[in-house]
């Protein structure tokens, strides 16, 4: 009471309900009263008036009406802010209570001196006046009060109040009461005293556990903030937070302390607990600014950017540094103010418990959000609301965060940490640029250091070699073999000479492989064609090419084409010249040479060969395949990726890739479209900082894997419906390469790759006359509406098998084996043929890439049974 009494002087607002409380304790005690006194009178002290006993009882029985009347309208007003007084059910009630009250205090002073004399009204009104006050006022109340909570938008701590009220307190009272209006005979007989004083005694503590239990759930305002049951010894949970915070080293691990803290402290589950880090504007880089908001931040960057710098909600954020939904809802069930209302209609959108701001310098440098009911099924039904200490611990916990956040950015770790890794990046692409051109430089100085020029005159269909040089160059009679591609190609250069009347170019391979230049001028005075032949320069090489590349400063790739052992790894994949083709084998070798994770966007048949060209050129040992379309189970793929924190007892034996490959692996994922959000999210930092971490875990590592992506759809269209990561496709784009399907290509790339691939096909130099595709064939692939580049091959392939079959010389034409294979370490293996099966060492190599007997004989051209012997000899199975 006294308690109730100092806050009533205090409030302004809520006088109603503290008054029906007050009247109601304040009533009790007078019933206490005369009961002790009653008790008293019968056990040892008789000698006391019957006329003051019968006029305390008399009183008491008025107060009785007032208790259960002021009872009854506190409990609706609990629930309702409008008047009770003009309700119609109140304007029948009250005068029957003021009837009966009246009664009572004029019998009490009309009968004083005759207390025994009662009259019959009097025991009639004594007899059915419970019912009024059980029925009529306490229950009625209660069941309209009930339906009050579940037709309205009662805050949830008030709807707890309320439950307390009528477990703890109202059901006891109807209970006693019932025994006292209507005893069992056998238990109460004789012993009535002895049950009414235990009876007041159990409602008077259940009076005092309740009202001690709502007024810790901020009963009436009394309290700012719901009050902790017991203390916790925050100070040495907190330690181990403020050690993790001395180790960090990025804000992407600050997520998951923050969740952690409020998983361990608040009994929070982890994906109920939300940390947003706005982003410091970069002047020196404003692209890299732009960043898709999630719908929270969307949210709180629309409420926040809608208020005034100085505005009374700004005000509210400062000041109180955290806002609870169901307190906030609370305070203006009783006390509605504006920007109360606001805060609340914030909260709901954001469907929020709680929303912490973060500020620096009066700056928001972030916030977090715990989800709506996040402690409800947790197995934390005491816990449901946030207590004042629980409130500070938040508070302290988001100050220390918004220093340590402060100090990151400020030092900008993230970004030393990104820019180091593009640093690296770039200083491997500078190396291997320069190891290109200082192998193109060294492959022009073998040819320069004679300068050979072979000379060769052409007259009346005849070739004449005027010196040495051209007869070693060529290696062949170019008059005997005139179905020779070299025969062929010179003579082709001699007649455009001869018709155009002007000098003519091409570039042939000689005997040896090696690349040609044999240049043609007329000769008016002799009637004769002049052809030199010579070893390329470097403006042979590009000129014509510089023209076709979408960026013309990356000539120096034409010359690495063309010039070191990567580049002829990438024309023999695809030897043709065309526009389309020329920058895809560019696209292809600059992504070779760079340490960036790659997209690769082809036709399918494509991939493989490209993935191993990039994996070859990387000098990267091990090619792990992780394809997407098989069914990962819940979280092992990040697991199998990234290894788990132990802490969850999810770990597995084998070792993470990442770790696995780091150095000396390449790690290819298949259809990346389809990798789930959160390991996106592990993906997206790997890529960004060159650090992976542990599933569930928050130290980053350092790993050097070759990444390798391939999708089959356009992510652009799975970004926009958000069904990738943006910042991912960023990253992914900066290193990508793409082809369109064959068919849309122009006729005359398709027609010039057909017959270089014909070319290579073959090994039987005498019968590349016979087996050349003629003009119909060639027309016929172009119209075939072929996809990919391996399907190219294909077709290729078959229709020089035909021509040899119908030819008769099959069995004379030697095909490479290796013609369709882009792995080095294979081609090697496939043009030793059965040799292979003597070398160990191919053989464990072609074992680890197959582990199939069938495959490697196919390879290899031999039986299955040899190859079994061998892997058996070498211990391979």
């Amino acid at each position: 009471m006294i308690r109730l009494v100092l806050h009533k002087r205090k409030s302004k607002k809520t006088n109603k309900q503290i008054f029906l409380l007050l009247v109601a304790i304040g009533v009790a005690i007078i019933i206490n009263f005369t009961w002790i006194i009653k008790t008293a009178h019968k056990t040892f002290w008789p000698s006391l008036d019957n006329r003051i006993l019968f006029f305390l009882i008399r009183i008491t029985w008025a107060a009785i009406t007032l208790h259960y009347h002021s009872l009854a309208l506190f409990i609706e007003s609990l629930v309702k802010k409008e008047n009770l007084f003009k309700n119609w059910r109140q304007k029948v009630l009250m005068p029957i209570s003021g009837t009966l009250f009246l009664f009572f205090i004029v019998l009490a002073f009309v009968k004083f001196n005759n207390p025994l004399a009662r009259p019959s009204i009097e025991l009639i009104v004594v007899r059915y006046a419970p019912y009024y006050y059980l029925f009529a006022l306490l229950l009625v109340s209660l069941i309209v009060a009930l339906a009050k909570l579940r037709s309205s938008d009662i805050p949830r701590i008030l709807k707890r109040q309320f439950n307390i009220f009528v477990k703890v307190l109202f059901f006891p009272i109807i209970a006693t009461e019932i025994i006292h209006f209507y005893p069992i005979k056998s238990l109460y007989t004789g012993r009535r005293y002895t049950i009414t004083a235990i009876s007041l005694s159990l409602l008077t503590y259940a009076l005092y556990h309740c009202i001690k239990k709502i007024i810790g759930l901020r009963f009436l305002n009394i309290m700012n903030h719901v009050q902790s049951k017991k203390k916790l010894y925050f100070v040495h949970n907190f330690k181990n937070i403020l050690e993790r915070f001395s180790q960090i080293s990025n804000t992407r691990e600050l997520v998951h302390i923050t969740k952690s803290f409020f998983k361990d402290t608040l009994q929070i589950p982890i994906q109920k607990t939300h940390l947003y880090i706005k982003k410091i504007k970069n002047k020196q880089y404003p692209e890299e600014d732009t960043q898709l908001l999630t719908q929270d931040e969307s949210i709180v960057e629309t409420f926040l950017s809608a208020q005034d710098e100085y505005s009374q909600v700004q005000k509210i954020l400062l000041q109180e540094k955290i806002v609870i939904n169901d307190e906030l809802a609370f305070s203006n069930f009783y006390e509605e103010e504006k920007n109360r209302k606001k805060i609340i209609s914030f909260l709901n959108h954001l469907n929020a418990d709680i929303f912490i701001p973060i500020y620096e310098n009066h700056n928001l440098t972030a916030y977090i959000i715990i989800e709506r009911f996040a402690r409800i099924g947790a197995g934390n039904k005491n816990y449901e609301f946030y207590s004042d200490i629980e409130r500070d611990q938040m508070i302290v916990f988001a100050n220390h965060l918004g220093k340590i956040i402060n100090l990151i950015q400020n030092k900008n770790v993230d970004e030393i940490i990104k820019q180091d890794k593009t640093l690296r990046d770039s200083l491997y692409v500078k190396e291997k640029e320069i190891a290109g051109y200082k192998e193109s430089i060294r492959s022009f100085l073998r040819n320069d250091k004679e300068k050979k020029i072979g000379i060769i005159s052409y007259k009346n269909r005849m070739f004449t070699s005027v010196n040495q040089t051209a007869q070693s160059l060529i290696s062949i009679n170019l008059n005997t073999h005139s179905g020779h591609p070299i025969s062929k190609a010179i003579k082709k250069i001699a007649n455009q000479v001869i018709e155009y009347k002007s000098p003519q170019t091409c570039f042939i391979k000689n005997m040896l492989g090696e690349k040609l230049v044999v240049s043609g001028i007329p000769n008016i005075e002799k009637n004769n064609v002049i052809i030199t032949v010579r070893h390329p320069e470097i403006s042979d090489i590009l000129a014509g090419k510089i023209s076709i590349l979408k960026d013309p400063t990356l000539w120096e790739y034409v010359l690495y084409l063309e010039t070191t052992e990567y580049g002829k790894l990438i024309n023999k994949f695809i030897p043709g010249d065309g526009e389309t083709l020329l920058n895809f084998k560019v696209d292809i070798l600059r992504a070779a040479i760079s340490k960036k994770p790659v997209l690769i966007n082809v036709p399918e048949k494509d991939i493989v060969p490209i993935v191993e060209i990039l994996h070859h050129i990387s000098l990267r040992e091990t090619l792990e395949v992780i394809d997407l379309k098989k069914q990962y189970k819940n979280f092992e793929l990040p697991i199998k990726l990234f290894g788990v924190n132990p802490a969850f007892g999810l770990g597995s034996k084998e070792i993470p890739l990442f770790q696995k490959l780091d150095k000396t692996g390449t790690l290819y994922i298949k259809n990346i479209h389809l990798i789930k959000a959160q390991t996106q999210e592990y993906l997206e930092e790997y890529m960004k900082y060159g650090t992976y971490r542990n599933f569930k875990g928050h130290n980053g590592q350092a790993s050097d894997v070759r990444v390798i992506c391939s999708t089959s759809t356009d992510l652009r269209l799975a970004v926009q419906d958000s069904k990738f990561s943006q910042t991912l496709f960023n990253e992914l784009s900066k290193s990508s390469i793409t082809l369109k399907p064959l068919e849309s290509f122009h006729p005359e790339e398709i027609i010039n790759l057909a017959t270089e691939i014909s070319k290579q096909a073959i090994t039987t130099d005498e019968f590349h006359h016979i087996l050349e595709l003629t003009k119909s064939e060639k027309k016929r692939l172009v119209t075939s509406k072929l996809s990919s580049i391996h399907e190219l091959k294909s077709k290729v392939k078959l229709m020089l098998i035909k021509k040899t079959q119908r030819h008769s010389i099959y069995d004379e034409t030697h095909f490479d084996p290796a013609y369709n294979i882009t792995d080095p370490e294979i081609i090697e293996a496939a043009r030793l043929g059965k040799h292979a099966l003597r070398d160990p060492k191919i053989m464990t190599m072609l074992w680890n890439k197959f582990k199939s007997q069938n495959k490697i004989a196919h390879l290899l051209g031999v039986n299955r049974s040899s190859v079994n012997r061998r892997c058996k000899e070498y211990n391979l199975i």
